[in-house]
Parts: structure tokens; sequence; C-alpha cells
């Protein structure tokens, strides 16, 4: 029996087209001899299509493309085509972090929790030492906190876990879900935050370096302070067309990481010695990227705009000859480090309780029955 075809209206396969630069050949081919007539697709074909590009199936047959509107991407760092024409990796990770943000928040009202009084709270203030002050207060951060810590992983531990403290939801992952082929590119983004006054939630693309992750993680945090949502994109921070909070969430982000008064006084120590091993000495000192030293070098006018330059091409290039790929590793350890630890608390005590869906746990969390059982043990032991 034949299979039965099906309409795929023009304009939609135009624009599935521009999903498919990475599909097999048979997929691509098909696409083409569609968009020129020369055959009809069958149910089962444009199924495969989905499944490829990653675009619901249902698209596939509507008489237009479908305006998808992402607010979070007007919040973009700098502008750039990746991010008017988002990646189906980055669609479907907005909407996960979007539908584990409204479950949470849900679950925070139903709680009787209150909304978070530091969201927004800095929204009037444009002095850089005044908010980085109050950072440090609300968060109970020392300025020398990285003298007890040893490794920039550490040091992110460390943030993640004052923030979480809080009542921020830290996500991070470098793929969609569970699935591995599904990459988050670090150069479409390094991360984003959605603002909520009950449940503030941060996305760090786990792919990027561990100083530009730690970098991320407090640049993203001050956003929440200042209750507005962002779309980090600037792979280094060196962009230099960006608007007044990007610059001032940078300049904090920065003290908070390495005060100027301990550079300074740590800078002078090393006296003539050449400049990379200065960067790198401090950058470790401080369990930050050497791009953040040199930043604050050159704010202080300690290096010139090439000699900095110099230092962030090299950041860029040492990052991107390290590169590896995932080896594997514990599933239940790599699947906890991605979710927030009270984001799997809260939902093993609502689905006890009877207040949710163990299906829509599942759903959230990518799991089943059994891996969602053992996640939980997972996160208890970490905590």
């Amino acid at each position: 029996m034949a299979s039965v075809t099906v309409n795929v209206a023009p304009s939609i396969l135009d624009w599935v087209m521009q999903y498919a630069s990475n599909v097999d050949s048979k997929i691509s081919e098909n696409l083409h001899k569609w968009k020129s007539g020369e055959k009809n697709p069958t149910f089962n074909q444009v199924e495969a299509v989905s499944k490829a590009t990653h675009i619901p199936l249902g698209y596939f047959f509507l008489n237009s493309p479908p305006a998808e509107e992402f607010p979070i991407l007007q919040y973009r760092t700098i502008d750039s085509l990746s991010v008017h024409d988002p990646s189906r990796n980055l669609i479907d990770t907005i909407n996960a972090m979007e539908k584990i943000q409204d479950w949470m928040r849900e679950y925070m009202i139903d709680s009787g929790h209150e909304r978070l009084q530091f969201v927004g709270s800095q929204s009037d203030i444009s002095d850089k030492q005044v908010v980085v002050q109050n950072f440090r207060e609300l968060f109970n951060i020392e300025p020398e906190w990285y003298k007890e810590i040893n490794t920039r992983t550490d040091a992110f531990k460390f943030f993640r876990s004052k923030f979480g403290e809080a009542g921020i939801l830290i996500m991070m992952s470098g793929i969609v879900g569970n699935h591995t082929r599904r990459s988050l590119d670090i150069e479409e983004f390094r991360a984003f935050t959605l603002i909520d006054d009950y449940a503030p939630l941060v996305f760090i693309n786990a792919n990027d370096s561990h100083g530009a992750k730690l970098f991320s993680l407090l640049h993203e945090v001050v956003h929440v302070l200042f209750g507005v949502s962002s779309f980090y994109n600037d792979r280094y921070g060196t962009a230099s067309n960006v608007n007044r909070i990007e610059t001032l969430c940078n300049a904090i982000t920065a003290e908070i990481l390495v005060p100027s008064e301990l550079f300074e006084k740590e800078w002078n120590k090393l006296g003539n010695e050449e400049l990379n091993y200065k960067t790198q000495k401090l950058a470790k000192l401080f369990n930050c990227g050497a791009v953040v030293i040199a930043r604050k070098a050159f704010e202080k006018k300690y290096i010139t705009q090439n000699e900095y330059q110099a230092i962030v091409d090299e950041a860029i290039e040492h990052f991107r000859n390290s590169r590896k790929q995932s080896t594997g590793g514990d599933f239940y350890a790599t699947t906890a480090v991605r979710f927030d630890n009270r984001l799997i608390m809260a939902l093993d005590n609502s689905t006890v309780e009877g207040k949710t869906q163990f299906t829509d746990a599942y759903r959230l969390t990518n799991t089943n029955r059994e891996t969602f059982s053992k996640l939980v043990e997972k996160v208890r032991g970490i905590r």
C-alpha cells in the first residue's frame, strides 16, 4: 500500500530549510524535491524532517510560518544575525527554561513564599561601588572571597551555592535536554536570565570556559538585582557598543571577582614581570579568567589597548584548542549539575504531596520514573 502524501505550503518549506543545514543528504534532497514540485512528501517523510530539524510536527501543516516570539532576545548584549534567527537548540532551551520557571513560580506562591525583595532592588542605582557593596551584603560575600578557594570550578560552585540559597534558580547545560548531539553553541550565547519576583532564573551555557562561565554567572545575577532580563552573547565581555546596564553589569562583575584595591596591590607586587606571566599569575590568584585581569589592567591604564586585545585573542585561541568532547561520566552527577538543586527537591516534595503529577516532573527534567528517583537521591547527596 502506497504511503499517503500530504501538502506542505511552499512558505513552510522555505522556512524549514533555514534549519536544515545539518540534516543528512537524503532529507535535504527530499526538501529540495518538494520545493521544486518534483515530489510530494509523505507523512512519514515529514515526520522524519521534523525530528531531524527539531521543528514541531504541527508547524509543517500551517499555511505560513509561525510567528515565534522570544522576548528574551530583545535583551541581547550585542546584535548579531544568529539571534535574529535563533537556532532550534536555543529556541528549545529557552522554552524549557520558561516552563521550569513557570512551575517554580507557582510552587513558591502555593507554598506561601513571599516575593524576593532583591529582584530589581538596584534598578535606581548607577554607582558601581554602591551596587558592589549591596551585592556582597546580600549574598554574604567577602571582598577576599577567593582566598579560601583553589580553582575556578570551586569558585563557580561557591557563587552558585550562594545565589541558590538566596532563591535564584541556576541552571547550566551544554546540550538541549538529554540530547548529546544537540550541543549549545557558545558563539550564539553564553548565558541568559529570565526575571521573576518569585523564581528568577539564570541559565549558563556549560560549553564555555571555566573562567567565562564564572563571569557569566555573576554578570547574570547582577542583572537580577537590576530587575532586567538578559541575553548574554558577548563571548568575552569586550563589545564596546552596549547599553548602560550592560556596561555597569560588566564593571560590577569584574569588581566583585577582582576588587580594584586588591588588584592594584597584587599587580604592583609583580613589578616588571612579563605581561602574560602577570595576567596568568593574578588570574590564578583571583580564580578568574585572564581576560578579566587584562580588562582590569587596561582600565587602570597599566596596559595598552593592543596588549589587552592580544590577551583576549590568546584566551580565545587557547579555549578553542583545549575544547574536548565529553567522555561521558556519571549520568546522574552530570544531570544533577544541570539543574538547580532547589528545583529538584521542590519537584520531589510536590509530587510526594500529590500537588504535581509525576509525568510533569519527568517532562520538566527530561527523566522517567527510574531516572528521576535516582536524580533526587543524587541531589540529596550533594546537599
